[in-house]
């Protein structure tokens, strides 16, 4: 499959038209700063013809030599100053419009597909290529101000002595050549350097993430040994990239300074004919040594281009997640314009989910179906009603679809056919749909953030608005809580790490019980709670009459209690009814609940 065209210039250029007044007086800054060395060899020049007598101005030699430092020193702090207010804050704008451009497109993403790599890696992108990214635009700006620069420097030489001028195209013409010939490798390079920089970013969430299995296991040496040889790995690949660069950057500098050899050999000659001055030279030896960096800057623009596109496509990848987006879709959302808050909070803005589709009654799904890629496992024609004020469970053996169902359901993944009405109102898009307070989610294996346990609660909500403890009441982690020196203060470490499987499950389902919500949805609670908690839990949660529930569960006390029993097989439904109906008529249900499957 041909790999799609990253289009860099294009996406630098819009941009950089994101904040056009600040692009524009940071250009001038640059400008400003390139042509004071122009602006001082010029005054050179007319002091040194003062000294030969062959000036055309009538301008004291003193007032030149006074002139010379203060000019100087002012112009470079203006632009400065003027770089520090511009260029600066738009450098740092565009990396947060760029993240949050990002952290958009993965959102939008359906949520159990959306990251294709683990998150140490994609922070690695959020990280290193937004600023390889940022940076390059800057860097496009700052070329032109060279080129401005490098036209009105050719200019004044030209006029002086075009021949001389001629001969710095040599060392333009052999910076191509060796562009040309280093493009494959400067690619290659830089893809692996950020390769390595990933897989170690990515050990070290994995290694956070397993401290409790790693001490079980007694594995700490092995894991150090491990992270040493991949770092190892990544110093290697750094070395590569960083010598390779600075070996052409080495070989440009010398290409230019032999050119710059042959011209003042030349003007030495011009010299002793008398068709030159002492003030001409001092102006060609002034220019020339600002020219060649701006030679050399023109020879390491394109390798800093490869490396930006290097970086562009790993974030095309991270934000593309598994669908097949084209990259023109993609890059018209990474560059679209919104606003970045650098100065001030973020001013959340609330809003009534409810407003257009009320308080669930009843919710419908008719023929639901995903199929995974490259497999025939998933769920197929799935249709069930689920009434307010009703607890519907989810049975069926091992392997029969009950989180896919789920996840289908709620948009983490995206459906391939099938519809869903909430009050007889269809549903477009389900994972921007399903959220509090129209649904609360409890998944499998829960996940918890390295905060306190009421941060874990919150995930950013105010504190004023959550009933904390009614909802570790009805979680039934209240008591527990209590025993903790800090109580719900208390830091559970990475993925909880410092709770027990049934306290972290009891967490996220505390979490799910503070917002609110029309339905709750849980993914088989009795995978990480014994007997006894799950009973008190569920006897709590059915002291709410008005409660409406969705759960995966193959426990005998919620087969019970269930108003209504969907049987899951083979990702298709077996049979839908009460307990007492469905042990009537399914073989399948009988085995459940003899506990043979």
């Amino acid at each position: 499959m041909k790999e799609e065209k990253i289009r860099v210039l294009k996406l630098s250029w819009k941009l950089l038209k994101f904040k056009p007044v600040l692009v524009f007086f940071g250009f001038l800054s640059d400008i400003l700063f390139f042509l004071t060395p122009l602006m001082l060899s010029l005054i050179i020049r007319e002091i040194f013809n003062k000294i030969e007598h062959v000036s055309n101005f009538n301008i004291s030699i003193w007032v030149l030599i006074l002139l010379l430092i203060p000019l100087a020193r002012a112009f470079n702090f203006l632009a400065d100053a003027i770089f520090f207010v511009t260029m600066m804050p738009y450098v740092k704008q565009a990396q947060i419009l760029l993240r949050k451009n990002m952290l958009v497109q993965i959102f939008s993403l359906p949520g159990a597909e959306a990251l294709t790599d683990t998150a140490g890696e994609s922070v690695s992108r959020f990280r290193g290529d937004v600023e390889e990214a940022i940076w390059f635009t800057y860097e496009i700006t700052q070329k032109f101000s060279i080129a401005v620069f490098a036209g009105f420097s050719f200019l004044v030489m030209q006029k002086i002595n075009w021949q001389v001028t001629a001969y710095l195209s040599i060392p333009f013409t052999i910076m191509i050549f060796l562009v040309l010939f280093s493009k494959k490798k400067i690619i290659e390079l830089r893809k692996t350097r950020r390769k390595a920089a990933g897989a170690v970013t990515r050990a070290i969430g994995e290694i956070y993430h397993s401290i409790q299995a790693i001490k079980i296991t007694n594995s700490e040496e092995r894991v150090l040994r491990y992270f040493d040889s991949i770092n190892e790995k990544r110093r290697k690949a750094e070395i590569k990239d960083e010598l390779f660069v600075a070996i052409l950057n080495s070989i440009y500098r010398i290409t230019v300074s032999v050119g710059i050899g042959i011209v003042l050999y030349i003007v030495g000659n011009s010299l002793t004919n008398n068709t030159f001055t002492i003030g001409d030279l001092a102006l060609f030896v002034g220019i020339l040594n600002s020219l060649a960096d701006f030679i050399w800057d023109i020879g390491d623009f394109i390798p800093r281009y490869l490396r930006t596109k290097v970086s562009y496509s790993r974030i095309f990848k991270l934000v593309r997640g598994r669908k097949r987006e084209s990259y023109q879709k993609i890059e018209e959302k990474l560059v679209n314009y919104g606003p970045v808050y650098i100065n001030k909070s973020y001013t959340s803005q609330k809003s009534d989910l409810n407003e257009n589709y009320g308080t669930l009654q009843k919710l419908i799904v008719r023929n639901l179906t995903y199929i995974f890629p490259d497999s025939n496992k998933g769920i197929e024609n799935v249709s069930f009603e689920i009434e307010r004020g009703t607890l519907t469970v989810l049975t069926g053996r091992v392997g029969s679809g009950k989180t896919t169902l789920l996840r289908t359901l709620l948009g983490l993944y995206d459906k391939q056919s099938g519809e869903i009405s909430w009050n007889n109102k269809k549903i477009e898009d389900c994972s921007s749909f399903f959220i509090p307070p129209r649904t609360a989610y409890t998944p499998q294996v829960p996940h918890l953030f390295s905060d306190t346990i009421k941060e874990n609660i919150l995930l950013g909500l105010e504190e004023n608005n959550i009933e904390i403890e009614k909802a570790l009441k009805l979680a039934v982690l209240e008591d527990e809580i209590k025993k903790f020196e800090k109580k719900s203060e208390t830091l559970i470490g990475p993925k909880g790490v410092k709770l027990s499987g049934g306290q972290k499950q009891r967490l996220a389902t505390a979490r799910m019980f503070a917002r609110k919500s029309d339905l709750y949805i849980f993914d088989d609670l009795s995978s990480a709670l014994d007997v006894k908690t799950e009973q008190e839990l569920w006897r709590r949660i059915f002291s709410y009459k008005e409660m409406t529930c969705f759960a995966v569960s193959h426990r005998k006390m919620m087969l019970k209690k269930a108003d209504k029993i969907i049987l899951l097989k083979d990702g298709k439904i077996e049979q839908i009814g009460k307990l007492d109906e469905l042990l009537t008529k399914s073989e399948e249900m009988q085995r459940i609940w003899k506990g043979e499957i």
